[in-house]
């Protein structure tokens, strides 16, 4: 992938409305369950998966332990249309984000409230992003603030109680130099407009955009002004009570009366009922999400469950717009730099939207896609205009991976960097062909899990344009076989029989067929799918060992072979994309009964390489767990650096939060715990076995299946079924005689059997319990949590904003053998004492970037990880540099552990304490673990 500074080229991108009522679903809500469910207990009861929603849900509330003061400490609101990061600067600041804001997706200006400074600046500052109320609350100084994007309209409020109520309050919608908004007042309404015309470079639509912030307050007297041409403004005293609001409305603008504008989208807001529309919104949805609780003694397994459900609010709270509210993987509803945006803010990469569909329909949200599919299928046109031009000789679609919003493959403007488009010379996704084929897969993929034929019926041109481009971009060669020439995605270009193209042949002529006949349509095309299905070649394979050589499936049996990315596995590789993966996802291809796919998972060239890394998928998929786990913790240790969960595609703070890490996170979590993607229910195929997982996964045919599994092996397995279906389960406990009974009555539905596979007749409506024959029925305990109170660790990551690190005097127990760390003069330090005193005393400092020094009481200097790392650590440094300097990590279960600067390893107390501290260590257990005493 390209690194971030750009040149004129591509990113090198490996890349609604949401039900108000609720799906069909088994699951309810019940208040004032237990925290945690107990071992041995179900959460199935009568028919029914119970899950205590809310505290569930809370269990993953963003909790500032104190002001998130910059801006990329900043919070996320959003209703899927416009959205906000709010962040304590000056009181109060929320920069304003909307999807429609093209082509550069400029910001609608900040909100600016400096009379809630006194809350911010408070010693008992407090805040909580409650993800099911989709609202941020603060305290502190007396004051309180709530702060929400409206789920039923284009507004953000500000509730604020506390205020003096003689006080002189101001709230500002101001843009800043670069900008020209036309600032207007009048009465009690102020309003920031500009608009402007996507007409500069290559692809520009002609259409006019632009935004739009209307400011006014509820309190008393009420004024508007304009300070200047950047910034509307009102003027008031909050209201006896000492409460005050804010309201600003940012609805889509092209144009018109700013005020008149402002004052119909506030529709008496400033003094009227804002919140119950707003609530009933945020609780429906979660009650159609499904919800997976996960829990281990490391802590991980929270972290990672504390993530999923963050992406889930998040995928609200930007995809309900026109269009996706997220392009290259970042969360531009969210971003918090001005009008600063990554990548080509015009376009959407496939790649980085994929995982977001995908995790959106596990959770059985498949309206969140709608964006995506009003995309490309009202883009058919300008999509096809666009291949008649530029791939000349073609029929159908291409569909440009890099895709201007109005259809087109231009890329920033320019003409030499294009997608689908032969005339000119190969470039990144130039010749990448197949974007129109996943699209299509993932089409039928809706179609599959929501059996919605209106929906396969409007969205089936996709599936026949795509089809008839690679039927007319493949040739015949002298083998019978179909050949292409293309581009390995963006990682080989311009190479022969790609695995991307044989690939999605391989996978989509069948979907394609199946979708035409399904609706009757396209005989001929059928007919001409039907006759290329046989001549699509086999997955190129290369070696493992320097993935050159080209081999073919013959040599499988030498245990050497692996999926290669094409049929020149030794051309030139451009970007980080583990291509030969792409036959196990999206692709479909390669399970995990598969030695070739898990070949190619353990010889992939790129680890954890991107915030869009597919590994926990693709391990996922291949059924191993061990590798699910590492791969989810080794990304969220490099990338989500951001305290709402978001992370950066540097891998420090930059401009723009990503979304893309979370979302690769949030579609692995459920195919770990259940896949179907075949039509083989498997159950817990690669959940790691020292997490409990608990939770839903939709399933096809409008199903889902409710699990519960504890030290790798599943205590609750049972199936609503939305549909009549044959449906195919793969054994839980292989070997094992297995029953299935009726969810409800507890009827036999398929008699005791040890097969493999078992085949429930499921009906629309009912449920099934799959249970080991003559297992006793457990104890019913909902599925519920207790909402966070505090933010959360794992390694350097955050989830939320701890209070700051601790100073003064401290000690270190290890964990390794329950002794106290001395500092010996001249001696390296060791866990040796079972008392305290000075040898086993250090001051510690906040050295800032979550960096501490430890300098020994027992000769004043400051401990060193001595001779850049490869020596134990000793007190024996005057200042602070590298070697002195540790990163301090809070573990899940209270301990602390240290990372050593100079080399990056954990300091261990190695050999269970009996020998000297050293930074040697790559991974946290109990050596590398210590209690931190407070002295």
């Amino acid at each position: 992938m390209h690194v971030l500074v750009r040149l004129p080229l591509p990113r090198i991108r490996p890349k609604l409305r949401i039900l108000l009522a609720l799906l069909l679903t088994a699951t309810i809500l019940v208040p004032g369950e237990p925290a945690t469910a107990a071992s041995g207990t179900t959460a199935w009861r009568d028919g029914t998966f119970v899950v205590d929603t809310p505290n569930l849900v809370r269990r993953s509330d963003i909790v500032l332990q104190r002001p998130n003061a910059v801006p990329a400490e900043s919070l996320p609101l959003g209703n899927g249309a416009l959205g906000a990061a709010v962040w304590a600067a000056d009181g109060f600041t929320a920069q304003l984000n909307r999807t429609d804001t093209f082509p550069d997706r400029k910001s609608l200006g900040h909100l600016v409230i400096p009379g809630l400074a006194r809350l911010t600046g408070a010693p008992d500052f407090t805040a909580t992003l409650d993800l099911y109320d989709g609202m941020l609350r603060q305290a502190g100084g007396g004051m309180t603030m709530t702060a929400f994007v409206r789920a039923d309209t284009q507004q953000l409020v500000v509730d604020v109680t506390g205020a003096d109520p003689n006080s002189t309050q101001t709230a500002q919608v101001k843009l800043w130099s670069g900008r020209a908004p036309q600032a207007r007042a009048s009465g009690s309404t102020a309003a920031l407009a500009e608009t402007w015309v996507d007409n500069a470079g290559a692809g520009a639509s002609g259409r006019t955009f632009g935004s739009l912030a209307g400011l006014t307050a509820g309190g008393r007297n009420v004024v508007a002004n304009t300070p200047n041409n950047l910034t509307g403004q009102v003027t008031f005293q909050p209201n006896t009570d000492g409460s005050f609001r804010v309201v600003v409305a940012a609805p889509t603008w092209t144009g018109g009366d700013s005020i008149a504008t402002t004052n119909a989208v506030l529709n008496g807001a400033a003094q009227g009922e804002v919140r119950n529309a707003h609530l009933q919104w945020w609780h429906n949805y979660w009650s159609s999400a499904g919800l997976i609780k996960i829990s281990s003694a490391d802590g991980t397994g929270d972290y990672v469950e504390n993530l999923r459900t963050i992406f889930l609010y998040a995928s609200a709270a930007q995809s309900r717009g026109v269009l996706p509210g997220s392009q290259a993987g970042v969360a531009d509803l969210f971003t918090f730099s001005q009008d600063k945006r990554d990548w080509y803010p015009a376009g959407y990469w496939f790649w980085n939207l994929r995982m977001q569909v995908a995790a959106n329909l596990a959770a059985g949200l498949p309206s969140l896609n709608d964006p995506m599919f009003r995309l490309y299928n009202d883009n058919r046109d300008a999509i096809a205009a666009w291949t008649s031009a530029h791939m000349p000789g073609k029929q159908g679609l291409c569909v440009p991976e890099t895709m201007r919003f109005n259809g087109n493959g231009t890329y920033n403007g320019g003409t030499d960097n294009a997608s689908c488009d032969s005339t000119i010379p190969p470039m990144w996704n130039s010749l990448n062909v197949t974007t129109g084929a996943e699209v299509g897969l993932w089409v039928w993929e809706h179609y599959r899990m929501t059996d919605d034929r209106a929906f396969l019926q409007a969205n089936y041109p996709l599936i026949k344009g795509a089809a008839q481009f690679l039927l007319s971009h493949a040739t015949t060669g002298s083998d019978g076989k179909l050949h292409t020439r293309s581009n390995a995605h963006e990682t080989q270009w311009d190479v022969t029989d790609p695995t991307t193209d044989v690939a999605a042949m391989q996978s989509f002529f069948p979907v394609a067929v199946k979708a035409a006949q399904l609706l009757n349509v396209d005989s001929a095309l059928v007919s001409q799918l039907n006759a290329a299905i046989p001549k699509i070649q086999t997955l190129p394979r290369t070696d493992t060992a320097t993935q050159t050589q080209l081999l073919t499936p013959a040599d499988d049996a030498n245990g050497n072979t692996m999926i290669g990315p094409s049929t020149q596995p030794a051309a030139q590789r451009r970007n980080s994309e583990n291509i030969g993966l792409e036959a196990v996802w999206p692709f479909n291809l390669i399970g995990d009964n598969s030695a070739l796919g898990r070949r190619t998972f353990t010889a992939r060239s790129y680890v954890n390489s991107h915030t869009w890394s597919y590994d926990a998928l693709h391990a996922a998929r291949l059924g191993l767990a061990t590798e699910v786990k590492s791969s989810l913790l080794a990304a969220i240790r490099r990338f989500q650096v951001y305290p709402s969960g978001l992370a950066s595609f540097t891998a420090q703070p930059a401009a723009e939060p990503y979304i893309e890490q979370s979302g690769v996170l949030a579609v692995a979590v459920p195919e770990a715990l259940a896949q179907d993607y075949d039509g083989l229910l498997r159950i817990a195929p690669a959940w790691p076995s020292d997490w409990t997982g608990e939770g839903t996964v939709a399933i096809g045919h409008k199903s889902k299946v409710h699990v519960q599994i504890t030290a790798g092996t599943p205590t609750t397995v049972a199936i609503t079924s939305g549909a009549n279906q044959q449906l195919a389960v793969r054994n839980p406990w292989p070997g094992q005689s297995v029953i299935v009974v009726d969810g409800q009555t507890r009827a036999t539905v398929v008699a005791p059997q040890t097969s493999p596979t078992l085949t429930i007749p499921a009906q629309a409506g009912r449920s099934y319990l799959v249970e080991k024959t003559g297992s006793a029925i457990q104890p019913f305990q909902a599925l519920t949590g207790t909402p966070a109170t505090a933010a959360r660790r794992y390694d350097k990551a955050t989830i939320g904003l701890p209070k700051a690190t601790p100073t003064g005097t401290i000690s270190l127990r290890a964990r390794a053998n329950g002794k106290y760390v001395t500092a010996g003069t001249g001696t390296p330090l060791i866990a040796d004492s079972t008392t305290i005193g000075t040898a086993q005393q250090f001051e510690m400092a906040d050295l800032g970037g979550g960096n501490v020094s430890l300098k020994a009481r027992a000769n004043n200097l400051f401990v060193a990880a001595d001779n850049a790392g490869a020596a134990p650590l000793l007190a024996k440094n005057p200042a602070v540099g590298s070697w002195e300097t540790f990163q301090l990590i809070h573990n899940g279960d209270g301990t602390v552990s240290f990372r050593a600067q100079i080399n990056s390893n954990l300091v261990c107390a190695e050999n269970g304490g009996a020998a000297a501290l050293i930074a040697n260590r790559t991974a946290i257990g109990p050596w590398e673990s210590f209690d931190l005493i407070n002295n």
